[in-house]
C-alpha cells in the first residue's frame, strides 16, 4: 500500500465537495469527456478512459501535460463534485498548483482518482473508489490488513444467526471472514472489477453460500437484516450515513469502524482500542458502537 494511500485514509477531510452529500442526495454528476488521444478517432469509442472526480470545496484548475499518449498542453477547470473522463490508451501526466507547489501525477487508463485534501488540507491526487458520475466517492480503496479485520469481528462478537453488513466492501475481506465464522454477510461495492473478486474470493473460500454481494451506492443501500456493520470510510461519509444507520439499524445492532469515529456517536461509542498491524507499522483504530436497547 502506497504512503499516498496511506495518507489519504489518514485524513479527516474538510468535507467532499459535493455538499450534496450531507442531505442525503447524491452529488450533481456533471461529467465531461475530454478527448485527448493521438490515434484516429475512429477507434475512440473502444478506448478506455480516466477519471478525475473532484471532491474539494472549491474548483481545480489542472493541466493534462503533451507526451505519447496525449495531445496538448490542455487546460481544464474541474467544478465541485464533477468529473472529467479523459479518452487516453497511455499513461498521461497532469499538472496543478496546490497552492504550495505546481505538482505532477501520472494518470491510467481505466483508473479512477479524485482532487482530495491531505491532512494539512493541501489538495492532492489519489486513486479513487470508483469512476463513476452518478455515485459518491465516499473512500478510496485501502484493504484492511487480515489481524485487524479479525479483531474487529472479535469486537463486534460476530458469530452465527449475525447478518454483516460492509459498506464500500472493496475485495469483500470483511464479509468472507464473517462468513468463515458462521455469520452471513452483505457486501456493497459499486467497482465491478473488485465485485468479481469479491465472489471470487468467496467461491474460493468456501462461503458463497453465505454472502451475497451487491453492485449499490452505498448511500442508498437497504441494511435489510443487519445486525452487524462494518465500516472503513472517511469522516464527512460517515457523517453523512450516520442518519440512516440510526433509523435502519435495529435495536442492539453493532456497528464496528477502521480508524475513524462516527461524528455525533459518542454516546454509542462502546469501545475503542488501537493496535498495529504488519503494514508498515502505522497504528490502527477500531472502534464499536452499539445501538440502544437490544441485549
Amino acid at each position: 500500500m502506497s504512503r499516498a494511500v496511506r495518507v489519504a485514509l489518514a485524513v479527516a477531510l474538510a468535507g467532499l465537495a459535493a455538499l450534496a452529500l450531507f442531505t442525503g442526495r447524491r452529488p450533481s454528476g456533471e461529467e465531461n469527456r475530454v478527448e485527448l488521444t493521438l490515434r484516429p478517432p475512429i477507434a475512440a469509442a473502444f478506448r478506455p478512459d480516466a477519471s478525475l472526480r473532484n471532491v474539494t470545496r472549491a474548483p481545480v484548475e489542472y493541466t493534462v501535460l503533451p507526451g505519447p499518449g496525449a495531445r496538448g498542453p490542455r487546460r481544464r477547470t474541474l467544478g465541485i463534485g464533477a468529473v472529467d473522463r479523459l479518452v487516453i490508451d497511455q499513461p498521461v501526466e497532469i499538472s496543478f498548483d496546490n497552492g504550495r507547489r505546481a505538482t505532477t501525477y501520472l494518470v491510467h487508463p481505466e483508473k479512477p482518482y479524485a482532487f482530495r485534501y491531505d491532512e494539512n488540507g493541501v489538495i492532492r491526487v489519489y486513486p479513487g473508489s470508483h469512476g463513476r458520475a452518478d455515485a459518491a466517492d465516499l473512500a478510496p480503496f485501502v484493504p484492511t490488513p487480515p489481524e485487524i479485520v479479525d479483531r474487529m469481528l472479535e469486537l463486534a462478537a460476530v458469530g452465527p444467526g449475525d447478518v454483516v453488513y460492509d459498506l464500500g466492501c472493496g475485495d469483500g475481506r470483511m464479509v468472507i471472514a464473517a462468513a468463515k465464522r458462521g455469520a452471513r454477510g452483505v457486501g456493497v461495492e459499486l467497482d465491478a472489477a473488485l465485485l468479481a473478486e469479491c465472489r471470487a474470493g468467496a467461491k474460493r473460500e468456501g462461503v458463497e453460500h453465505l454472502v451475497r454481494f451487491v453492485e449499490e451506492d452505498a448511500l442508498t443501500a437497504r441494511l435489510t437484516g443487519a445486525t452487524v456493520l462494518a465500516l472503513y470510510l472517511l469522516p464527512e461519509s460517515l457523517e453523512a450515513l450516520a442518519p440512516r444507520f440510526a433509523r435502519e439499524l435495529p435495536p442492539g445492532a453493532r456497528v464496528v469502524s477502521h480508524d475513524f469515529a462516527i461524528p455525533g456517536w459518542e454516546g454509542r461509542l462502546v469501545s475503542k482500542e488501537v493496535m498495529d498491524a504488519a503494514d508498515g507499522g502505522r497504528e490502527h483504530r477500531i472502534l464499536l458502537y452499539r445501538m440502544p436497547g437490544g441485549r
